[in-house]
């Protein structure tokens, strides 16, 4: 009939992969790359993050995982206030961008 209301909701796929439960795999994954992570620390490494390319594991440096990324946040954006509200972080983005004239 026309004139109801109806509410329509959107989930975004991402989240749905991501809310499913971890299992015993996941567990020994995260756990071979803290250690890794822990290894590379240890050896005088810094500025990279751990990471399963071709099934062995590798450090890949940070700059160039930024600087190669075809993904931008927008430190204006919902997405980056979600992270922040979830990892309880303080916004130290939120200084630099008045200083430009604040968010648009």
């Amino acid at each position: 009939e026309h004139g109801e209301e109806a509410t329509m909701k959107y989930i975004d796929p991402s989240y749905t992969v991501r809310s499913v439960p971890a299992n015993g795999a996941d567990s020994l994954y995260c756990m071979e790359l803290a250690q890794n992570a822990v290894h590379g620390a240890m050896a005088g490494y810094t500025g990279f993050s751990v990471g399963l390319v071709n099934n062995n594991v590798v450090y890949l440096p940070i700059p160039q995982l930024v600087a190669s990324s075809p993904r931008q946040m927008s430190p204006c954006g919902t997405t980056w206030e979600r992270v922040l509200a979830m990892t309880g972080q303080p916004n130290t983005a939120s200084d630099a961008i008045a200083e430009k004239g604040g968010c648009q």
